[in-house]
Formats: C-alpha cells, structure tokens, sequence
C-alpha cells in the first residue's frame, strides 16, 4: 500500500486496497437531457475543519446547471451537540474552495435525524447552497463537512439533479 499523490498530470494517484475501494458515488442513467450524480454520505466521517472529498472518481463538471439537491436520511444522524452539514464542490486541485456549502448549507441535525426524511433543496429553500439555481464555471470534486459538532451517526445519500446549458 502506497500513499496516494497527485501526479505532474494533475491525477490523483492511489495504491493497493485505496486504489480498489469501491465508490459511494457515481452517475445514475436519466432519460433525456437531465442528468444525475449520487453519492453515500457517512456522517461519521466527517469533522468540523476540514472538507472530506466524499468520491475520488466523481465530480461536478463546468456548465452544470444545478437544478435540485436532495437529501435522503438512510439512517437518523446523531450528535453529541448540534451537528449542521454542509456538501459542496472543491476544484480538482483537491484544496481550492469552489463553494464548500455551495449544495447544502448548514442544514440541521433536526432535518436529518430520521430514517426516512428527505430535503428537496431549491433556489431560496432553507438550507439550500448557492450553487443550486446556478451554471458551475470549474469543474470539482464533492464535499462534506460537519459544522458546530461532530456527528456520531448517521448515513444519507445526496442527489445533485442537472442538465448542461
């Protein structure tokens, strides 16, 4: 097992068991010109400082016009304080910033603590990032990270509903 870099290429490189992990994420078939991009989200995974990169073989691709993100609770999140989320895109350089909350921005432990809820998010919708509503101008990969507190539960998927412009 080696320790994953990025290449002079600007591709990132992973060895051994890193490299055949399988994906929690990936593109859904649509029929016509929208498209999907689901990704299986362990809330435990997350801390409150850092961007966790939530898929190596997954991103956000420039003129995606973002339509809808979705959140569906698989099992109830929990913490020790008052937990928020937050899932957004980072560039491809894997530390830029392209929106951090630009999907879900600080959305409550209370909205995500039962098997079973789910967010539609929209333009203007509490908890609704920036980037909904817009065309992304670069391309990158998903992020999550906790806010105020870790979570010490919890699974969701996340659906980012968009066509190209």
């Amino acid at each position: 097992m080696g320790i994953p870099w990025m290449n002079p290429d600007g591709l990132f490189q992973k060895f051994g068991v890193d490299e055949a992990a399988i994906s929690q994420a990936g593109e859904v078939p649509t029929a016509g010109l929208h498209r999907l991009t689901e990704v299986r989200i362990d809330l435990t995974k997350l801390a409150t400082a850092t961007q966790f990169i939530l898929a190596d073989t997954v991103f956000a691709a420039k003129n995606a016009r973002i339509e809808e993100v979705e959140v569906e609770v698989e099992t109830g999140a929990t913490s020790g304080g008052a937990a928020t989320l937050d899932v957004g895109l980072v560039r491809n350089d894997r530390t830029t910033e392209l929106d951090f909350d630009g999907f879900v921005a600080a959305a409550a432990l209370t909205t995500i603590d039962t098997a079973g809820k789910r967010l539609n998010l929209i333009r203007g919708s509490t908890g609704a990032g920036a980037l909904i509503g817009t065309s992304l101008a670069n391309p990158g990969y998903l992020v999550a990270k906790a806010g105020t507190a870790v979570f010490t539960a919890g699974v969701l998927k996340v659906r980012v509903k968009y066509y190209f412009i």
